[in-house]
């Protein structure tokens, strides 16, 4: 991550943000030598096509035997479990 001090970077901010937006570069403003921020690329979100979520889907691991065993673990637990008593009431 290059430092860059704030003055300088007051007068290059059009050139810093296209290094950031077009390169994914990060910078650390720096002022009196302390670093005070940083200029880094947004988190972006991933878009994801429907028909990679199905080939995603298609390669999780199957449950078979398993998937009925849990559902009644689950059951069991749901039955065990007291509900907490409503403070509103």
């Amino acid at each position: 991550m290059e430092r860059i001090n704030v003055t300088q970077a007051s007068r290059q901010f059009s050139d810093l943000l296209n290094r950031v937006f077009y390169q994914g570069a990060s910078f650390e403003l720096e002022r009196g030598n302390k670093v005070i921020a940083r200029l880094c690329p947004a988190l972006t979100s991933r878009r994801v096509a429907v028909r990679d979520l199905n080939r995603l889907f298609a390669e999780l691991p199957k449950l078979y035997e398993d998937a009925e065993s849990f559902a009644q673990d689950l059951e069991a637990i749901r039955k065990a479990a007291k509900p907490e008593p409503d403070p509103w009431a």
